[in-house]
């Protein structure tokens, strides 16, 4: 029989976990949201749970406890467990944050709960009944014995846990927030200059999304390094001249960005043997007479 679990704080990512622990056979006993209507909710989409607007009451019976609260909550949320009556020697207690590491948890930590953090390394845009967490990398840090039942969840999840140190965890958030977020926002960047072929960003997404695919498979293929092309890999001199000329016509953050992304393509080029150091700087003295 799966062990029983508390879920505090159920949004999209409280209620997605809920959904599949439910269906992989874990049981949800208490789940608690700020107002009893929104943990109502929060049970017909899980399909199961005592809904409450109570923290404590929510984690009474369980002894696996998951905050899905926004990070800024945990701490607050922690004390509140902390303060109560209930015993916490030998339960789990873990929170969900990408950023924030299991210290938040010392609280119950003193009244001798095993605490860690377990954090999907997806994007989960809105709570979805299809959703799955198949093949999907879970970091986990915190006490052993809690890490050890964690891991056990992932792999019934369907994902792949993988232990980092707790003092890294800022670290693998941030490395997750450049490798997406940020590349929302330079493929929007992209998207924009596409102004100057007439294009609207829709149109701009269609025209260039296949290129987009089929690098992000070359690099889960080969690697960056050997999946790198374009003019910077070849070192082709003339055609970074004529892209220089277009460059003067998009905003001066995008000027620098190029800058910063062709100089590391360039040395990315190097370790591969498709240019030599000396074309290297050739490359790096022509992006510094950029504007």
């Amino acid at each position: 029989m799966k062990r029983q679990f508390a879920l505090i704080g159920a949004g999209r990512l409280g209620r997605t976990l809920g959904r599949l622990l439910l269906r992989r056979g874990y049981a949800p006993s208490g789940l608690s949201c700020r107002s009893l209507r929104s943990a109502r909710q929060a049970r017909a989409f899980i399909g199961a749970g005592e809904p409450t607007a109570s923290n404590v009451q929510a984690a009474a019976r369980a002894p696996l406890v998951l905050i899905a609260t926004p990070d800024r909550e945990i701490a607050p949320v922690a004390r509140e467990l902390a303060r109560s009556r209930l015993p916490w020697a030998g339960r789990i207690v873990a929170h969900c944050s990408g950023a924030v590491s299991s210290v938040a948890l010392e609280p119950l930590r003193r009244r001798r709960a095993l605490v860690a953090s377990i954090h999907p390394l997806a994007s989960i845009a809105a709570a979805r009944p299809e959703t799955e967490f198949d093949g999907t990398p879970f970091a986990i840090e915190g006490d052993r014995r809690a890490v050890r039942v964690l891991r056990r969840l992932v792999l019934d999840l369907g994902g792949l846990p993988l232990t980092i140190p707790r003092e890294a965890k800022a670290l693998y958030h941030l490395i997750a927030c450049t490798l997406s977020n940020d590349l929302v926002a330079f493929l929007a960047s992209g998207f924009e200059a596409a102004r100057g072929l007439g294009l609207g960003t829709r149109q701009a997404a269609r025209l260039y999304l296949p290129t987009i695919r089929g690098t992000i498979e070359n690099v889960a293929r080969v690697g960056p390094v050997k999946a790198l092309a374009g003019p910077v890999s070849r070192g082709d001199i003339a055609t970074l001249r004529l892209h220089g000329e277009a460059l003067r016509t998009l905003p001066a953050d995008v000027r620098r960005l190029h800058r910063i992304l062709a100089l590391r393509s360039s040395r990315l080029a190097v370790q591969a043997g498709t240019i030599t150091p000396e074309v290297a700087g050739r490359i790096a003295r022509l992006l510094g007479s950029l504007p």
